[in-house]
């Protein structure tokens, strides 16, 4: 088992929140999204787990995100936080804890499809990147739904070829 001070996970999801030390996710862990057009702007979530060993409880712990693009470059998000953990009163010598953290990330411009990175940072570390892929999709066929037993309805550039 690792003892160092490190992020147990690190995500992007649809939504996520921490209530009562438990991270709940809809649409976790998701790699790509799909755009018609770009510049475009995304809403979603981080997802983090800290892994807190014996050692680093009751510290002040400084963590950072920022977002890279294919080239390295950061954007024009960047989020930071802190927080310090303490011993559960049932803690025994060694025993590690993990505090999660869901972040809400809104208005988040994608330039241009391409590769993308999150990166996060602990105490001045990274300790951890999610990457995904923002796509450019043309064309994609809607499909309407019509009455129960009627076969749906395809529109769209490829529709009756």
């Amino acid at each position: 088992m690792r003892t160092d001070l490190h992020a147990e996970a690190f995500f992007a999801a649809d939504h996520a929140v921490v209530e009562n030390g438990k991270m709940y996710v809809n649409g976790g862990y998701w790699t790509r999204l799909n755009h018609s057009s770009f510049p475009s702007v995304q809403n979603f979530a981080l997802g983090i787990v800290f892994h807190i060993p014996w050692h680093a409880h009751n510290q002040l712990h400084k963590f950072a995100i920022w977002f890279e693009d294919a080239d390295g470059n950061q954007t024009q998000a960047r989020m930071e936080g802190q927080f310090q953990a303490g011993l559960a009163a049932d803690s025994r010598a060694g025993d590690y804890s993990l505090v999660p953290v869901a972040l809400t990330v809104n208005g988040f411009v994608l330039q241009k499809p391409g590769d993308y990175a999150a990166v996060l940072e602990m105490d001045g570390t990274e300790v951890a990147r999610w990457r995904f892929r923002a796509v450019q999709v043309i064309g994609v066929p809607m499909v309407q739904r019509r009455g129960q037993g009627e076969p749906p309805v395809i529109d769209g550039p490829s529709a009756g070829n």
